[in-house]
């Protein structure tokens, strides 16, 4: 029987292979362009399989198939792809017409869409395909350097809060958000909140041509998130996987015990003795590495997503589930989200089709209670003569209690919930050709839970006496719920009509936002049984509870008009009409215009010589944006507090209610006004596509609580008293081409902003610590004083002006500003002798400007190659703190302090002498000498993948892939070893870092 099988199977093989040599025929032909022109290196390759050729320089291939089932495709930069199935011919003679999909690209914009053609505002096109390279669990995080203009800032690494900060086109308001709008299938929404694998693209809209039918939302940009939708054809399963690791991209390394007691000039008969015993009696004479301790997990990661698509003509589906699991190499750190996404098309007849959309999360947080601050930054303080595990496992008492690894491991955990569910129901209905009526509801739910168990932990005081230490003296537990419930309703009408090269397209609409807001907290202390975090396990003597809530609304109605000439002359204007709860009912509506215009030169005959252009455009804009995000609900009226100002009557307490804010109905939105003119350009069949943007955009009324006498006792109101101004350039610049088999392309993109104060309100400048606003300077400037290098001895110190606090040699020289008007002109022009905070001036500029961005994407027989190359090119980074000073508060030092701090041999040095500090120290103080150039270079992301051909046909797979990707894998700076050049501005060391992740995975569709 087994010789049987045997026989049968070689059998059937050689038939088989009989059969494939039988139907194995030769196919030849040419491949030319729609004029008949020879293509030659056109690509000719055998469907599903890594099977191909190219053309000869006349445009001839010859090409052997498995049989009259197989299918060619051909293919050539800039045009058409076609596919043509074999069947019984032996010559197949092709031609591929112009690719214009760069041109008859649709755009998701405002309500709608546009062909890329008749864009006349700055808009900018992501695919999903650039977002799902990167393998990241926020969305935010995949937007850096893949558009100019956005500038997307990711300074932490700590999961569940690894996104990026958005920024389009710089910083315009002082008190109210900066943060663009972000609207989710036209819904608003957080784009951290989506499974990226779901995005089918992203519009960025820069100018307020391209925002300004978002009215009092869009004053800082939109960015508009499109979903993956179901697609008419059989049904595809797509399973996609991930897997790795990540590790802090770079951290601070610091002295051991004995450099360190060596710096802090200790006594050498002390050092030999630590020495001497610091590897037999290690409790007594410790060397810990606090970076070591605290970054001593693997930091795991794990993502999978499982993906439903397909439909027929009426009804089309999309089914999406995710699981995302995020370590930390901290322990206690994770991050967990469960997605789900349905979206359905259904047609019920000619006129009628409904959209159903359901998407809902689950979000679980969890890190130690203590917190980032505690954590990291005594773990970037504390030197490593302190112990912090003991060799019996027990905790070391750090530094009076403070020990980071104890509060870690068991002081308690902060565990939040984050349910969230949104719906969408879209009605469209066409009575006639070219008109169209539709009308959105979308309710959205959030349900937010977080525990905050503060655990009790026990540390030893004295190793020999083995004295102990609670931390901290009593635990306790705070519950917080947290619900918004909002609704939208969107109802729009459309109109289109093209006659006599003449093309209008109408659009009106409504939008009504509601949101409700309300929030309860209740907290208890003294758990007998600490693994028990429920609120009755606590004492009802320290019993609290508090609540809170709050609403608003929106109600808008807007227009939009565009109109082109025989696809030459284009014109677009909008007009929002923008009521909001935020503000008087007096002040409470407002208008926002834009207008625009693009002239398609390459269209005009006078243009037809430059025949290497596909396509040469100029465009302008002007429009009018509003900003309603202003911190408060009601802003415009009086706080009253409740219990804050309670009466004795007798022994009868009452409870009392006072004002504390001044009231102010006058204030009204602040405005912004962007003019923009730009270039739009493509050459060689599109091969080469460039687009240049100039713009300016003022944003005025800004809200500003300018300061009232002391006498009126009650904070100062909201004023509409200031005007910002940011001027910059948008560059992008994009090149795909092929070489046979080898397909490649190339996308760089630069921009840069340049922010300034015109106005604030009478004011010269307002300072907040170490930042200043000032007119005729960027937002949020660094402040601090100018140094003058070091003193470099007794003398020159006896004969500096005063500075601060004791002085030696090696500490930092500050510069006498003019301060003092000698001559009565109003104008400074003399020091005063004594170093003040009258001497601080502008340091630094924390923004970053002149981004930059390189893509480059390259495929081959199966094989994929992408590298994206990011970086800044002009940042101002004040560190601070146990960040960067050493021995500051009895803090430690790192390597590099040593060789970069003053002493008589080295007297142009970096830092100053080395030498303990405090905050009242003089070189303590924010300085120049603490500001580094935090422009860099990073490779983003490397990613290698390979698509098994042959595999998946046994696999009756329509695609398998493998791919591997290492992402943040590389950053070149100028800054201190051991700081990332994202660190926010100021720090002082308290922070999560920026992580490297290597990732592994796999795709299959079938």
């Amino acid at each position: 029987m087994e010789k049987a099988l045997r026989f049968l199977l070689v059998l059937s093989f050689v038939l088989c292979a009989g059969g494939t040599m039988a139907q194995s025929v030769v196919v030849t032909g040419v491949v030319s362009d729609d004029k008949g022109d020879p293509l030659p290196g056109a690509g000719v390759l055998v469907k599903g399989t890594t099977r191909g050729t190219v053309t000869d320089i006349d445009g001839k291939y010859n090409l052997s198939v498995g049989g009259p089932s197989d299918v060619l495709v051909f293919s050539y930069v800039g045009y058409e792809r076609r596919e043509i199935q074999v069947d019984s011919q032996t010559t197949i003679d092709v031609r591929l017409a112009l690719d214009m999909s760069g041109l008859d690209e649709v755009v998701v914009v405002g309500y709608g869409d546009q062909k890329r053609i008749n864009l006349t505002g700055s808009v900018e096109s992501i695919d999903g395909a650039a977002i799902a390279r990167q393998p990241v669990f926020r969305a935010s995080q995949a937007l850096v350097g893949l558009s100019p203009g956005l500038t997307a800032i990711q300074s932490s690494g700590r999961p569940g809060a690894d996104g990026a900060t958005l920024r389009i086109r710089g910083t315009g308001s002082l008190g109210a958000s900066n943060d663009p709008l972000v609207l989710i299938d036209g819904i608003q929404g957080d784009i951290n909140n989506i499974d990226p694998a779901d995005i089918e693209s992203i519009s960025v809209l820069k100018d307020a041509a391209a925002a300004a039918i978002y009215g009092s939302r869009g004053s800082n940009g939109v960015i508009l998130v499109t979903t993956k939708r179901g697609k008419q054809g059989a049904m595809t399963v797509s399973y996609n996987m991930s897997a790795g690791w990540q590790e802090p991209q770079t951290l601070p390394t610091y002295l051991g015990a004995i450099d360190f007691l060596r710096v802090t000039n200790t006594s050498e008969s002390i050092i030999n003795n630590y020495q001497q015993n610091m590897a037999t009696n290690p409790d007594l004479y410790p060397d810990t590495d606090w970076m070591d301790l605290l970054f001593s997990e693997s930091g795991f990661q794990q993502y999978h997503n499982l993906n439903v698509n397909g439909g027929t003509e009426n009804i089309q589906l999309m089914g999406s589930i995710s699981y995302t699991d995020q370590g930390a190499n901290v322990v206690n750190y994770n991050f967990k989200r469960y997605n789900g996404r349905f979206n359905s098309d259904i047609k019920i007849n000619e006129k009628f089709n409904v959209s159903f959309d359901l998407n809902f999360s689950q979000e679980q947080t969890t890190e130690p209670n203590s917190g980032i601050g505690p954590i990291f930054g005594d773990a970037f303080r504390i030197d490593p003569t302190q112990v912090a595990i003991h060799s019996d496992g027990s905790w070391g008492d750090g530094w009076s209690g403070q020990n980071p690894i104890a509060a870690a491991h068991d002081g308690g955990l902060n565990r939040r919930q984050n349910n969230y569910f949104r719906g969408l129901m879209k009605v469209n209905y066409s009575p006639i050709q070219d008109l169209n009526f539709s009308l959105t509801y979308s309710p959205e739910y959030r349900d937010i839970f977080d525990r905050n168990f503060n655990a009790m932990y026990t540390t030893i005081l004295d190793w020999d006496t083995r004295n102990t230490r609670n931390v901290p003296d009593r635990n306790s537990l705070v519950n917080t719920n947290t619900r918004v419930f909002e609704d939208n309703l969107i109802g729009l009408a459309s109109y289109s009509k093209g006659f006599n090269n003449h093309q209008f397209t109408l659009l009106g609409g409504y939008e009504m936002i509601k949101s409700n807001w309300g929030q309860f907290s209740a907290s208890r202390t003294d758990f007998i049984i600490q693994s028990l975090e429920q609120l009755d396990a606590g004492a009802e003597t320290n019993m609290r509870n508090g609540g809170s809530a709050t609403h608003s609304s929106l109600v808008s109605y807007f227009s939009r008009l565009n109109y082109g000439f025989k696809d030459k002359y284009l014109f677009e204007a909008n007009l929002r009409q923008d009521a909001s709860s935020r503000f008087a009912p007096e002040n409470r509506v407002s208008y926002f215009p834009s207008f625009s215009a693009g002239w398609r030169l390459s269209e005009e005959s006078f243009f037809a010589p430059l025949d290497f252009f596909t396509e040469f455009k100029v465009r302008a804009s002007w429009g009018r944006l509003g900003n309603q995000q202003i911190g408060s609900d009601f802003p415009y009226t009086s706080n009253i507090i409740l219990g804050a100002n309670n009466f004795l009557f007798g022994d009868r307490v009452a409870t009392g209610a006072a004002q504390n804010v001044l009231a102010n109905r006058a204030i009204r939105w602040e405005t912004t006004e962007t003019t923009n003119i730009a270039l739009d350009a493509g050459l060689i069949n599109n091969k080469l596509n460039f687009t240049f943007e100039y713009y300016v955009r003022t944003t005025n009324d800004i809200l500003l609580a300018l300061p009232v006498p002391l006498v009126v006792g009650l904070t100062a109101p909201q004023q509409n008293a200031g005007s910002v101004e940011n001027r910059g350039i948008d560059m992008s610049l994009n090149w795909r081409d092929a070489i046979g088999q080898f397909r490649y392309s190339i996308n760089a993109n630069f921009s840069d902003v340049k922010n300034r104060v015109m106005d604030l309100g009478g004011l010269g400048q307002i300072i907040s610590g170490n930042s200043i606003t000032k007119v005729g300077s960027p937002i949020g400037s660094i402040f601090g004083y100018q140094a003058m290098g070091f003193f470099q001895s007794q003398e020159e110190i006896n004969n500096a002006p005063t500075q601060f606090g004791a002085i030696i040699p090696g500490n930092i020289r500050y510069v006498d500003q003019l301060t003092v008007d000698t001559n009565g002109d109003g104008i400074p022009d003399s020091p005063d002798g004594l170093i003040n905070p009258d001497d601080r001036v502008i340091i630094g500029d924390p923004f970053p400007r002149n981004s930059y961005a390189l893509t480059l994407n390259a495929d081959y027989k199966g094989f994929d190659l992408s590298i994206m190359f990011q970086g800044v090119g002009k940042r101002d980074l004040f560190l601070q703190g146990d960040a960067i000073w050493p021995l500051f508060n009895a803090g430690k030092v790192q390597e590099w302090h040593v060789t970069d701090s003053w002493t008589p041999e080295n007297p142009n040095a970096r830092i100053p002498v080395l030498f303990p500090t405090s905050s009242g120290s003089n070189d303590a103080r924010a300085s120049d000498v603490w500001v580094f150039d935090a422009s860099y270079l990073a490779i983003r992301n490397l990613s290698l993948g390979y698509s098994f051909p042959t595999l998946k046909d046994k696999l009756k797979a329509r695609n398998l892939r493998v791919f591997t990707s290492i992402q943040n894998l590389a950053n070149f700076n100028r800054l201190p070893p051991g700081t990332n050049p994202l660190t926010p501005n100021g720090s002082s060391g308290a922070i999560f870092p920026i992580a490297r992740a290597y990732t592994f995975g796999a795709s299959l569709t079938f």
